[in-house]
């Protein structure tokens, strides 16, 4: 049974950042409601969503420090447990976003927690990497050809463009009237099983560096992308809260190959993107490795896949994200994240 008797150890494979009831912010593992299949982490969903939610998590009751210290954290306390990705606790100057998920912590209470609000799993990135023009079928649609680019195509955004997976995407006049949508899938940057940090590594070796898995939707505005905004990239994907990460990070050994998800984009209950992670011109693993040659990636590095076809500025008319529309992100086995629009 997924929590029969306070004896009971628990891996956690999905992981939750959430605030309880106090307000106090927390990692732990969800409780699926009655019925949901714990593996499936897909059920996250949304308030409102006709889809089923989580609401309750058990906590991670021992995380290491750094310095071979666990620090316990009780159900009705203000001590919570360590949170890995932030510099209060560092280890050689790193975040404590150094273990493989399943090793972060395990809960061996039965008592639930209330869930007040879903954080972003990763609040502080010390990198995000992402990776354009990245699914074949793209490349059709922006009248690529396939093998035009050499390399992968990566360019780094603004870490403190990271917003919850429920949040409003706060659109700023500078901004407005060019914002599209793209899901993406997430992959977050541990260490090597043997503690090795995440640098020249090799295709085949680069799963061993992956925390685990969230969704993202990465924002852009198309205006600072084109020609007329001088083909700035990492302006266009930068702002504030453009960059929704949830609703939970999911193991590695759960997700199975991160080459055959399923991957949905809805605005306004409109589907606008069908895809599979399996459409990628370069791997996760392959742009993992990309990125490490001669190059460290910090754990909590984000590494963005790149959006499948259907973004709105190739469509006829545009469609482009307005005040009050509502856009949700999907990939299998992971979760959703859904957010709505206002502009500033």
């Amino acid at each position: 049974n997924f929590c029969q008797k306070a004896t009971t150890t628990v891996p956690a494979s999905q992981i939750v950042r959430f605030l309880d009831e106090h307000g106090v912010v927390r990692y732990g593992q969800p409780v699926p409601q009655q019925g949901v299949d714990p593996d499936r982490a897909f059920a996250y969903a949304p308030e409102g969503s006709q889809r089923r939610r989580i609401e309750e998590a058990l906590l991670l009751e021992e995380m290491d420090d750094g310095y071979g210290r666990r620090q316990r954290s009780s159900p009705g306390t203000d001590t919570s447990p360590l949170d890995p990705a932030s510099a209060i606790l560092t280890r050689h100057g790193l975040p404590l976003f150094t273990k493989p998920l399943r090793a972060w912590g395990t809960t061996d209470t039965p008592i639930p927690v209330k869930i007040s609000k879903l954080l972003s799993p990763v609040p502080t990135p010390p990198a995000v990497w992402a990776c354009g023009v990245n699914f074949t079928e793209a490349y059709s649609e922006l009248g690529l050809e396939v093998g035009v680019y050499k390399y992968p195509v990566v360019f780094l955004e603004n870490p403190a463009a990271v917003n919850n997976p429920f949040d409003p995407i706060v659109i700023p006049k500078v901004a407005r009237g060019e914002c599209d949508y793209e899901v993406e899938l997430a992959a977050v940057i541990g260490v090597s099983p043997e503690g090795r940090l995440c640098k020249n590594v090799s295709v085949e070796d680069a799963k061993n560096y992956v925390l685990g898995y969230t969704v993202a939707n990465d924002i852009g505005a198309r205006k600072w992308q084109g020609r007329k905004g001088g083909g700035q990239w990492a302006r266009a994907k930068s702002f504030d809260t453009f960059l929704p990460l949830g609703p939970c990070l999911v193991s590695p050994s759960v997700v199975g190959d991160p080459q055959s998800l399923r991957m949905t984009t809805r605005l306004n209950d409109e589907v606008m993107q069908d895809g599979s992670t399996s459409d990628m011109v370069w791997s996760v693993y392959n742009i993992i490795s990309f990125l490490s040659q001669e190059t460290t990636l910090l754990p909590g590095t984000i590494v963005l896949s790149g959006t499948p076809r259907g973004i709105g500025f190739v469509r006829t008319p545009p469609r482009y994200l307005k005040n009050n529309d509502r856009i949700s992100v999907e990939i299998e086995k992971i979760g959703t994240v859904y957010n709505h629009v206002v502009e500033n």
